[in-house]
């Protein structure tokens, strides 16, 4: 049997927090990685500042009730995920625990003996996981049509991957039913339509490319539906080809379109009632009419434009004029049902507008020729310029991805040579027998060393808070508080510049403030160090702060040289060190860009003051707590 100097080494080197506690919520026993858990240095440290578990270190305390409650119920807890302070430091971190009940010979309860683990990245994936599928869902419900994912194995039949609830609307089955049954959704196509659709969709399929097509379905009750399915290739998993498409009941407008061919004027007088520009094209005549609210959509009058074929095929862009009169002789010579072409068009003004043009032929000679052709035509800009935003937001986002994998790979690479220099360097500055030069030159690489770590620290934050991946985690923080914690880095410094210090923030929790703790502390931290170093010998720096309406502002001014208004307009511009002119002054030129960004990411914002020769005043403003 292993004895207790066995079990001790277990508690001690174990790479998961371990404790013992009692029932009232004391605190009797925590082995080094619950101290370090909770941001303490050691045992004794971490047992005198708990005094009550449940309300000290559960962010809900009924949590502690419910994990009580179990425990004495079953006797042990396995699993048993809560959302907790790390005590020290007030971040809200998620841990996984296990614990039983320790009794002595008389069956009363000593105490609590149990193992903790952090698991706050997992559980932040577990949240945004359920964000996106909820997300998804919503765009799947608000969607008029059936929104699908299918993936086409080695070319085999489609496997449904997801599919919007709505195709129950149209085709009468539950969304569950496609995924047991690959080709339920292709049975009820139309038997005239069966073939050219598969074909259809097959060449899509083996091209890569977009599918646009319309056809018939029957239902189970021999209800006919026309549907327009539309897809796009997307990126290929595991092998198999995948599409993405939307399926639309377009019935109505079908069966209009059917009604409105065997009665042209009929069909064009509907056409017009819906807004769009109407044209009726008499090709054995030579002779195009629009109406006029065809001719307005391009800004013209009704005497503006002439009722000819060439009139609008003129105003064509060059660059879609060819593929617009394809489109227009597919379908005289029958290879498509419609005619449908997406071309510019020039306005009256000069500008360009992309239009959506649609057509049919409703009358046709003995051998097949067009005799008569009426269409639409619809603004497509707005739309157009949308999908160009997208597309322009799609490509910086995937730029900024891009650069963030770089950055942090960089970081990385560089991270583990350079702290090898650095070791190695400080190992040579502790050697007796350096004489005082090799100990400058040793200065000047610890010196280079620390700034380009702290340069790739600040590139790092900078490129994570433009992309929105640096996560803060705001609380109720006393300015006070935070003050003194940025000072204390910073005390030394001051006294060995002679800078005096004029501290008038107000004591206690007068003042208080939401913001992440680590990144508030930062700021301040930064434009203390610059309030210091870019100052002059025996000058001063002040702290003030004070209520703005719902927000809270910290003051940190200087008696420094000052700024002139070019110099404040590239002040916040990352790499600018304007203050480098006043002397060799250590710095990345990346604090104050980074300040400014995280105040912004915390709701807040950052402003200078200042005038050549009267010193600076930067002042931090802060959602109030």
């Amino acid at each position: 049997m292993p004895n207790n100097d066995d079990f001790r080494s277990l508690f001690e080197f174990l790479p998961i927090g371990a404790y013992r506690s009692r029932p009232d919520g004391t605190q009797v026993r925590a082995n080094p990685a619950l101290v370090r858990l909770n941001g303490y240095d050691s045992e004794a440290e971490l047992l005198a500042a708990v005094r009550n578990i449940a309300h000290e270190w559960y962010v809900d305390p009924a949590r502690r009730a419910l994990f009580v409650q179990q425990l004495e119920r079953d006797g042990q807890v396995t699993g048993f995920e809560s959302e907790v302070w790390r005590h020290k430091t007030r971040e809200r971190i998620w841990v996984s625990e296990n614990a039983h009940i320790v009794h002595d010979t008389a069956g009363q309860v000593l105490f609590y003996e149990g193992t903790l683990e952090e698991i706050t990245d997992r559980v932040r994936e577990r949240q945004a996981l359920r964000r996106s599928q909820q997300q998804l869902q919503q765009v799947f419900e608000l969607v008029p049509g059936v929104l699908y994912h299918w993936a086409m194995p080695n070319g085999g039949p489609a496997l449904t991957a997801s599919i919007s609830p709505r195709v129950k609307e149209l085709f009468g089955v539950e969304p569950e039913a496609t995924l047991r049954d690959p080709m339920l959704l292709r049975r009820f196509r139309h038997p005239q339509d069966r073939e050219r659709v598969e074909a259809e969709i097959a060449a899509a399929t083996r091209e890569r490319r977009a599918l646009d097509i319309e056809f018939r379905i029957v239902l189970d009750d021999g209800t006919e539906k026309w549907v327009h399915q539309t897809s796009s290739p997307g990126p290929p998993e595991e092998g198999a080809e995948v599409r993405v498409g939307l399926l639309q009941d377009v019935t109505a407008r079908k069966r209009a379109e059917i009604a409105l061919r065997e009665n042209g004027e009929l069909w064009k007088r509907a056409l017009e009632s819906t807004g769009d520009g109407v044209w009726d094209w008499d090709l054995a005549g030579g002779v195009e009419v629009y109406s006029p609210q065809c001719k307005a959509l391009y800004g013209y009058s009704d005497q503006d434009l002439p009722n000819l074929p060439e009139a609008l095929d003129e105003l064509t862009h060059p660059d879609d004029a060819g593929r617009m009169r394809q489109a227009r002789d597919d379908h005289f010579a029958g290879r498509t049902p419609a005619y449908v072409n997406e071309h510019r068009v020039r306005c009256k003004n000069g500008q360009w507008k992309w239009i959506l043009s649609r057509g049919i032929v409703i009358s046709r000679d003995a051998a097949g020729r067009p005799l008569r052709m009426i269409g639409t035509h619809t603004d497509l800009t707005a739309a157009k310029q949308a999908e160009a935003l997208r597309l322009e937001r799609d490509r910086a986002a995937a730029a900024d991805q891009a650069k963030s994998q770089f950055l942090s790979r960089v970081s990385h690479e560089l991270r583990t040579p350079l702290n090898a220099i650095l070791g190695f360097a400080q190992l040579l500055d502790l050697d007796p027998g350096a004489t005082e030069r090799q100990r400058g030159w040793i200065g000047h690489v610890l010196s280079s060393g620390k700034h380009l770590l702290a340069l790739m620290d600040d590139i790092l934050d900078i490129s994570s808070v433009q992309t929105g991946q640096l996560p803060t985690m705001p609380e109720h923080l006393s300015l006070r508080v935070v003050v003194e914690e940025a000072w204390a880095m910073l005390d030394t410094a001051a006294r060995q510049a002679g800078i005096e210090v004029i501290d008038e923030v107000p004591p206690g929790d007068a003042l208080v403030v939401r913001a992440d703790r680590r990144r508030l502390k930062q700021i301040v931290s930064n434009l203390l160090s610059n309030a210091i170093k870019y100052n002059r010998p025996g000058g001063w720096v002040r702290l003030r702060a004070k209520a703005a309406g719902d927000l809270v502002e910290l003051s940190v001014a200087d008696s420094g040289p000052g700024l002139s208004e070019a110099e404040r307009a590239r002040l916040f511009t990352p790499f600018e060190r304007l203050g480098a002119k006043h002397g060799p002054v250590a710095g990345t030129g990346l604090g104050l860009a980074l300040s400014r960004q995280l105040a912004e990411a915390m709701g807040g914002s950052i402003e200078v003051e200042s005038e050549p020769g009267q010193g600076a005043t930067f002042r931090v403003r802060l959602p109030a707590g």
